[in-house]
């Protein structure tokens, strides 16, 4: 039966959540019965390839929902005692705040938009709304979207734009059209796209962080073997390092990898979220494709990412857009007002609690990573104390995301504080109980 549960790693959500999750499920639907035995955690931990302290925060999060009983020495139960049918699922209840997650709410995006976007597309253009035969409305798009991406600061040809449906599909397109099969990644990163190469063959190379950005002295030594196709980076997004990638980093990465015949893959998603600092892009002609998850700032409910490729790829890679009519809404979207607007108001949100929250960690003896800006923080406590912290915050109805979830190795004491989800009073209910556990030690 514990076979078939299934856990994420590229879930935001974390593995312990998920996992108490799962097993709440099969115990509100009778799978498991009152007064049965659970596994015991070295079985599930091995079961489901997980790190046993994920098996034991589940297991205190189903108790402390009143769904198991635990006895010192003889292991963890079913609870024998009625279970109410409004008990909730672990990461159903109303009450708790999610630091976990990093993606725009849809509250910032009024249903309005979307009626008055597409009533005003069918008004101009009436039925050809619903067919491009001339690839006009194509080539309108990129070089909207085009407009769009130099706002961020990178010099490019409209050319050398793809707009993507399906990343996936992107990934094997890049995978097929290099004979190389190697992969560099950074260490602790979002493991979603590496673990799809790897399904497809690739072998990854992964690389640590130093406060400068990837270890450009192991980069290189993975780069000596002449089978790396590609060097997957996210330079402008907050790792555990505490830094951005410097701009003699960038400059060094951008020698080794034409040296190396290497294209490097940097996304750029939330470089704008760099309140206080330049963004240091690279020369024109490195061998650089730009990748911005547009839709998981600002378009949440479709699934549109942008690329910029180098000069020698714009051939060599399809450009397989079609205009439907949802394409035509994303170009008069992103042409809108709606959008400064959208874009306006998340920025200055986010900063705004992103101040609050800084000042007040600062204040407290947990190591802070920061970046001058940014969707989320990195924090560290001493690994003693880890797990009490995580509990803790759990009984207060606060979720975060392990750094185990970053990393195919062990990150024991850090943790991401995403603030995309949270609203002025839930980031004082966060500092208040972090307060509170500093206090209580």
């Amino acid at each position: 039966m514990f076979h078939t549960i299934s856990l994420s790693k590229s879930d935001p959500t974390p593995l312990y959540i998920q996992l108490a999750s799962e097993l709440a499920k099969l115990i509100q639907g009778n799978f498991l019965t009152q007064g049965m035995k659970l596994p015991t955690i070295r079985f599930l931990s091995k079961q489901l390839c997980i790190n046993r302290d994920t098996v034991v925060s589940a297991y205190k999060l189903l108790e402390n929902q009143g769904l198991v009983e635990s006895h010192i020495g003889k292991g963890t139960y079913i609870s024998t005692h009625p279970i109410s049918t409004t008990t909730t699922l672990p990461l159903d209840s109303i009450s708790q705040i999610c630091c976990s997650h990093i993606g725009v709410p849809k509250t910032f995006f009024p249903s309005s938009l979307c009626l008055d976007l597409a009533t005003e597309i069918v008004k101009k253009e009436n039925w050809e709304a619903f067919n491009d035969p001339l690839y006009r409305e194509r080539h309108l798009l990129k070089s909207t979207v085009s407009n769009f991406l130099k706002q961020l600061g990178i010099p490019h040809h409209y050319a050398q734009v793809r707009i993507i449906k399906t990343m996936d599909q992107f990934l094997l397109d890049l995978f097929k059209d290099s004979p190389k099969t190697g992969i560099c990644v950074e260490a602790i990163r979002d493991l979603s796209w590496s673990c799809y190469l790897r399904s497809l063959g690739a072998k990854i190379y992964e690389t640590p962080l130093t406060a400068e950005g990837i270890d450009l002295n192991i980069l290189e030594k993975h780069l000596h073997t002449g089978n790396i196709a590609y060097i997957f980076i996210t330079s402008q997004l907050q790792n555990p390092t505490g830094l951005c990638y410097g701009k003699s980093c960038k400059n060094q990465l951008v020698e080794l990898a034409k040296r190396y015949n290497c294209t490097i893959i940097d996304d750029i998603t939330y470089a704008s979220f760099m309140y206080d600092s330049p963004i240091p892009f690279y020369e024109d002609d490195a061998p650089i494709i730009y990748i911005h998850q547009f839709s998981k700032l600002y378009l949440p409910y479709m699934n549109y990412t942008f690329a910029i490729l180098p000069l020698a790829f714009i051939k060599r890679l399809r450009d397989p857009t079609e205009c439907s009519f949802n394409e035509r809404l994303l170009r008069h979207y992103l042409s809108s007002s709606e959008l400064k607007t959208i874009e306006h108001t998340i920025l200055m949100a986010y900063k705004e609690h992103y101040a609050l929250l800084s000042d007040a960690l600062k204040q407290l003896p947990i190591r802070l990573t920061t970046h001058n800006g940014g969707a989320f923080f990195w924090l560290r406590v001493p690994i003693k104390q880890y797990d009490i912290l995580c509990q803790y915050l759990l009984e207060h109805e606060i979720i975060i995301s392990p750094g185990d979830l970053f990393s195919t190795t062990s990150l024991k004491g850090y943790f991401r504080l995403s603030i995309t989800h949270l609203d002025s009073s839930q980031i004082y209910q966060v500092i208040q109980v972090l307060k509170n556990f500093f206090i209580t030690l």
